[in-house]
């Protein structure tokens, strides 16, 4: 058997020092990824309001104080039904299953400012959203990210935008490998390394000798298919997150590095 065979690559084999802040272990000495304090629960990510039942096995998960843990709840319920109410009218006209919930009562609302502006509304709610999120994605993936004394997890900038505003081309773009040659690589161990591809360009030269050019690229983690994917890098000054919901809303957050 090949020793390779029954290696875990989901698993954290980073250094120790970082384990309390990336790994999601009871009993243990973890920190909350949000706020730096003492953990005791985990958090899934992403959250399974962004999945569909039956959820994926295994979910990534990190350490999260339970005050930080439920303190998204409201607002991920919102941005998941802002997304829903515009995909039903985009592709069907119509309004998904009515709810009493408040959250889904005010992306409702939301959306209707949204559409009679005429121009894609930037809302702090789903921004907020958009961030806990890639902390929580570099933090699993990358190893950075989790809050510290001198990085406490505010963005450069967060953009999105929703399929109806894009082209093909700018949709098909978002399958793309990301380079990352000329990139920082993560701290050995750390899960995404299992997402690092090394890939060969066959080129001509001018007197037509094939030459082989090796690059390295990061792919796509698809956590359910047509429901969530994500991609997180580095790069020489910024931590980069590109996240998809339900091939529907295409947003990034960018970090400053730590």
């Amino acid at each position: 058997m090949d020793k390779f065979d029954s290696f875990n690559f989901n698993k954290y084999w980073g250094p120790n020092e970082y384990r309390s802040r990336v790994v999601f272990a009871r009993g243990s000495d973890m920190q909350c990824v949000y706020c730096g304090e003492t953990a005791s629960t985990r958090e899934h990510c992403p959250s399974r309001v962004f999945l569909s039942k039956p959820f994926p096995p295994n979910l990534p998960t990190v350490p999260a104080c339970e005050r930080c843990n439920n303190g998204f709840s409201s607002d991920e319920l919102y941005t998941k039904a802002f997304i829903e109410v515009y995909k039903y009218h985009y592709l069907f006209n119509s309004e998904p299953r009515n709810s009493e919930r408040r959250e889904v009562k005010d992306a409702q609302q939301k959306f209707e400012e949204f559409v009679n502006s005429g121009k894609i509304h930037f809302d702090d709610r789903i921004s907020r959203i958009l961030i806990k999120l890639a902390i929580c994605h570099i933090t699993f993936e990358l190893t950075t990210g989790f809050h510290t004394d001198s990085w406490d997890g505010i963005p450069e900038y967060v953009s999105y935008t929703f399929r109806p505003y894009m082209q093909a081309d700018d949709i098909d773009s978002w399958d793309d490998f990301i380079p990352i040659n000329d990139t920082i690589f993560p701290i050995i161990g750390s899960r995404v390394i299992n997402q690092i591809y090394v890939l060969e360009l066959k080129m001509l030269t001018e007197d037509n000798t094939e030459i082989y050019e090796p690059f390295a690229v990061m792919n796509w983690i698809d956590v359910q298919d047509n429901n969530y994917r994500y991609i997180c890098w580095l790069d020489g000054k910024n931590i980069n997150v590109k996240i998809v919901i339900d091939e529907f809303m295409y947003a990034e957050v960018v970090f400053k590095g730590k």
